[in-house]
């Protein structure tokens, strides 16, 4: 409990030196270096400051993780919940069609003294996992297998079905994908900040599980953290397994799952240094009966039986063949089943005389396939999936992901996105110049404008900040994501801010919204305007700040990648609705043009203060208009539907990690060799 008061306190000092600067200059105003806030109006307008200064702060504050001292089981129960809710294994990822791929695995014995106890009569199959796992003293596993064996598929298997029967004082499985793991960043802190940004915890509530030892890492990737001959104790994933065999939970080794390759896992058992006190399991390999019977039980080849009698003759009469070993894995297998059941010949594959000949005929028509069975008409063409694929591909491969894990607000940061960082500080400058204009070019600067002039130059460093390479968040970022407009998570959210605990939260953050209300539609003689055209104009901006609110019950993890986005366009329509009624103001005075691009330029630095991700992520995308679609999101949420891109947590990641490296190397879809002559009869217009 010590370290979570410690990370409380220094989440709060940030806050306190921001509430103590913006109560300076309110205090500035009031003075006005003798002026002073003489009319009613003016008093007004101080107490509004000074609330919205307050509310703020105690928003903030709900977002940083005051409630601490919650119980732990509740905690760990609802982030149980959350994980449930987005973890839970696709069909599709094994095979769907009702037909999984069966995947069995053995048991493997250590090259070391110190390993775990292994179960006396294991399992070896996917759906007895969690009961050998169990098993195992102490409970730290370590999967491995041949590329695309379906280590990342009983991973995720594992964390569904661990979670659905997991005990109160079990710790709650979380899937983590390694890539983003900094040498420099402890194993501790690097489980917090994703059980904040994949998951929608506190950071608070975050540190409070793991020091509980309620959280089991589900660690998937550590081969691909690593370039090819990088040596071995200078590589990360050293680093990795020399951290775990440090992690522990009191005096005892802390449970956790590791997924690698086969390969590099030799090697470092061979080098003396792999994770102690676990246990390894080895993901057996397809056999070709079983791949033979996979295939024939999907409705492609019940439907076209003489399409795919001579896939099925291969494999039968050649176990050991080009075709039998390029299908070995699940991925693999689920890959060219869903390439070929529709309405191309799979009998172009037997040609092949290798297996990376068979992959890229598979490659070639995998994306087509999808395109067909995710639309019955295609929002994308297929070459246009390809393209805007293969830049994503690059994109990660050269720092904009984490290896092969997509985080939309980090991709204006990565070190290939350098013009979009320009831009966004030429934007920062240029809103915060045109805001000043106004008391730039005056001869004589009141204390007013004085006062103002510090805030806006103030909120124009809080908005360069977030150039940082962590970036910098008045606005907790799990607490700006939220669910698409129509979907039914927003009676939970609505219902979870009005009762229990939340409710005064919300009560609080209403303040400002309630004054502006109030600034408008009281008479002048209580220092209002007294006009009610005015209150049309301001109750989108209360509607969308309820939203806003409403949002921050929901996590992140349940809301999808997607969600983020989302929050920060309501955030900038909340600032378009005050905007707009300052412009009609001006409007009505009959003002200039300046006093039409004052509001626009002072609440655009503003919203780059408060959510300068989203502002950076914009860049981003205006930088590569011509690689990506502006619209990203909500591609991406299309390839996850149409199965080529997986969600895991608040993240996207390809559906395997050799589809990316396929799509990187070719920039442009290659051309399907001429597949023999069928029936038309049988054949299905896309």
């Amino acid at each position: 409990m010590d370290a979570e008061r410690q990370a409380g306190r220094r989440a709060w000092v940030p806050l306190t030196v921001g509430a103590c600067v913006l109560l300076a200059l309110c205090l500035t105003y009031v003075l006005g270096f003798g002026e002073g806030a003489k009319t009613l109006a003016d008093r007004v307008a101080l107490v509004m400051m000074v609330l919205a200064v307050l509310t703020l702060v105690v928003s903030l504050r709900r977002g940083t993780g005051a409630a601490a001292v919650e119980d732990g089981a509740a905690l760990a129960g609802r982030l149980g919940q959350t994980v449930a809710s987005v973890e839970l294994l696709s069909r599709r990822v094994i095979g769907g069609d009702r037909v999984p791929v069966r995947v069995t695995f053995a048991f493997r014995r250590s090259a070391h003294a110190r390993s775990a106890t292994r179960p006396l009569v294991p399992n070896g199959t996917l759906d007895g996992l969690v009961v050998d796992y169990r098993a195992v003293r102490p409970r730290r596993l370590v999967i491995t297998g041949e590329p695309g064996a379906g280590k990342s598929v009983l991973a995720r298997a594992f964390v569904a079905e661990f979670n659905r029967s997991r005990a109160e004082a079990e710790p709650v499985p979380v899937l983590l994908p390694l890539g983003d793991w900094g040498r420099q960043e402890l194993f501790h802190d690097w489980v917090v900040r994703h059980l904040v940004r994949d998951y929608g915890c506190t950071r608070a509530h975050a540190a409070q599980v793991m020091d509980l030892g309620l959280v089991l890492p589900v660690l998937d990737g550590l081969d691909e953290l690593d370039e090819p001959g990088v040596p071995l104790p200078e590589s990360r994933a050293q680093q990795v397994l020399d951290a775990l065999t440090g992690h522990r939970s009191g005096f005892e080794p802390a449970p956790v799952v590791l997924t690698c390759r086969t390969g590099l896992y030799d090697v470092l058992e061979a080098s003396g240094r792999p994770m102690l006190d676990s246990a390894r399991v080895e993901i057996d390999p397809v056999e070709a009966h079983e791949a033979g019977r996979f295939l024939a039980m999907r409705r492609g080849a019940v439907h076209r039986e003489g399409d795919w009698r001579p896939v099925l003759d291969e494999l039968r009469a050649r176990p050991q063949g080009v075709l039998a070993q390029s299908l070995s894995t699940p991925w693999r297998l689920v890959a060219m089943a869903t390439a070929y059941e529709q309405i191309e010949d799979p009998g172009g594959l037997l040609g092949a005389a290798s297996e990376q000949e068979v992959t890229d005929r598979m490659f070639v028509r995998f994306i087509p396939a999808s395109v067909r069975a995710a639309d019955e008409e295609a929002r994308y063409s297929p070459e246009r999936v390809h393209v805007w694929l293969h830049q994503l591909a690059r994109q990660l491969d050269t720092g904009g992901g984490a290896g092969n894990t997509l985080v939309l607000p980090e991709l204006a940061r990565s070190s290939g996105a350098l013009w979009a960082r320009v831009l966004y500080a030429a934007t920062v400058g240029l809103l915060t110049l045109v805001t000043l204009r106004a008391f730039l070019l005056d001869d004589v600067l009141g204390g007013t404008g004085w006062g103002f002039s510090l805030l806006v130059v103030g909120i124009a460093v809080l908005a360069l900040l977030h150039l940082r390479p962590k970036g910098y968040r008045l606005i907790l970022r799990s607490a700006m994501w939220l669910p698409p407009w129509r979907s039914p998570l927003w009676a939970v959210a609505a219902k979870a801010t009005l009762t229990g605990r939340n409710r005064w939260g919300f009560v609080v953050s209403s303040a400002l919204p309630a004054l502006i209300m109030w600034r408008t539609l009281a008479p002048e003689q209580l220092g209002g305007m007294g006009d009610w055209t005015m209150v049309l104009a301001t109750l989108p901006m209360l509607a969308l700040c309820v939203g806003l609110l409403a949002g921050q019950v929901l996590d992140a993890a349940v809301v999808g990648p997607s969600g983020w986005p989302r929050g920060g366009a309501l955030l900038a329509l909340a600032l378009l609705c005050p905007t707009a009624v300052l412009m009609s103001l001006s409007l009505r005075a009959g003002l200039g043009l300046d006093a039409y691009t004052f509001p626009l330029a002072l609440f655009g630095v503003l919203y780059c203060a408060l959510s300068g991700d989203t502002v950076m992520y914009l860049c981003w995308l205006l930088v590569h208009f011509r690689r990506v679609p502006f619209r990203l999101s909500r591609f991406l949420d299309w390839c996850h539907a149409a199965g080529l891109i997986r969600v895991t947590g608040g993240v996207y990641q390809f559906r395997h990690r050799e589809f990316q490296e396929w799509l990187a190397r070719h920039p442009v879809p290659l051309t399907c060799p001429t597949a023999p002559a069928r029936n038309p009869a049988t054949a299905r217009t896309p």
